[in-house]
């Protein structure tokens, strides 16, 4: 594995990063929030604390710098003090989310399998056991009881192929191979959203692609390859790369949501919202499958372009007002550290699917 000296690296952009996760708003005493915007704060969010954990353990096996094993563990221990059973609230709309449990799971092994500490792995025991309680044979229920409102992430979506990360590790720190026989079960059922043009659907009722779940989805699959090294899931991975390859603009940028029916190519007219999350992800599927060298460069633009106070927004609408009014847009989480990871990426290398969160 690569090593890098954070501190001296030439890398202007990833030392902003850095110091931005590290001492930045967004992060308070164990958790993370969504977003900020001067003195106005989002809520706190326990998914992307998670994230955190993971980050914070790929950042320190680059560097072995002390300081991310630190916040690792700082998040570790909020996480753990919030569960419910094991399973991951949401403070947003007090649901218990199968994929932020999922997640977690995800984290917390990402941290035993650096300590070896028995707590991390109890934990991790703990919110399966809960995560089970919602798996239907064929794929996880979205949610714990039925939501007022119904949103793609309320329902079984093909975001939730991304489980196939924790169940694939469950698979080998716990010695069960139950876990890689539900991850499976789960990508085979996913596997059916993905149209001919490369796109994953949504959800069975739907006809839009998302970008974001379309790279969670895209994510499951590659690592589930690198996990089982079944040659499918590397072809699914390689034709959702190539969608995205195919929907990216100009300025490097991706849209949030496309039709299902055309190919990605011809842009969704009905939405013109710019997204830095899933240009973030595209850009980690992109290096890793070792793809799109050109439009990886594009990308980096378009986010750097969309940096504030060392983080990034959301999204960008393409109207003139939205552009005089873009200096006020919140400074999110999420996307933020999803392109500090590409950044430190090799290009071309597949083993580093490993390191997929």
């Amino acid at each position: 594995m690569s090593s890098i000296d954070f501190q001296s690296s030439g890398n202007d952009t990833l030392r902003n990063l850095i110091d931005w996760f590290l001492h930045s708003p967004i992060y308070e005493s164990g958790k993370y929030l969504s977003y900020y915007l001067l003195n106005r704060k989002g809520p706190t969010y326990p998914e992307i604390t998670a994230y955190a954990i993971s980050l914070s353990c790929k950042l320190y096996e680059r560097s072995r710098e002390k300081r991310f094993l630190e916040r690792a563990e700082a998040c570790a221990k909020y996480m753990i003090a919030i569960n419910k059973n094991g399973a991951v609230p949401c403070f947003a709309d007090n649901l218990l989310y199968s994929f932020d449990t999922g997640i977690f799971v995800s984290a917390i092994l990402d941290l035993y399998m650096l300590t070896n500490d028995e707590i991390y792995l109890n934990e991790a025991s703990k919110s399966l056991k809960w995560l089970n309680s919602l798996w239907d044979g064929t794929k996880f229920l979205a949610v714990d009881r039925e939501p007022k409102r119904k949103e793609w992430h309320h329902v079984p979506s093909v975001h939730i192929a991304k489980l196939a990360l924790p169940l694939a590790k469950a698979s080998t720190c716990l010695e069960n191979a139950e876990y890689k026989k539900i991850a499976i079960r789960l990508l085979n059922t996913y596997k059916h959203l993905l149209t001919e043009n490369g796109g994953f659907r949504s959800n069975e009722g739907s006809d839009v692609v998302l970008t974001h779940p379309h790279c969670y989805a895209t994510e499951g699959f590659l690592y589930s390859y690198y996990a089982f090294r079944e040659p499918e899931f590397l072809e699914i991975a390689r034709k959702a790369s190539d969608w995205l390859c195919q929907a990216q603009n100009a300025d490097g940028s991706l849209y949030r949501a496309y039709s299902a029916e055309k190919p990605a190519a011809q842009r969704n007219k009905l939405e013109k919202l710019k997204v830095t999350d899933a240009t973030a992800q595209a850009t980690r599927v992109w290096k890793l499958l070792g793809v799109n060298d050109e439009g990886i460069g594009k990308a980096y633009a378009y986010l750097n372009g969309e940096l504030k106070d060392g983080g990034l927004r959301l999204y960008r609408k393409t109207s003139f007002m939205s552009k005089l009014l873009s200096s006020s847009r919140h400074i999110y989480s999420w996307p933020t550290f999803f392109y500090l990871h590409s950044i430190i990426l090799p290009f071309g290398q597949l083993e580093y699917c490993k390191e997929l969160f």
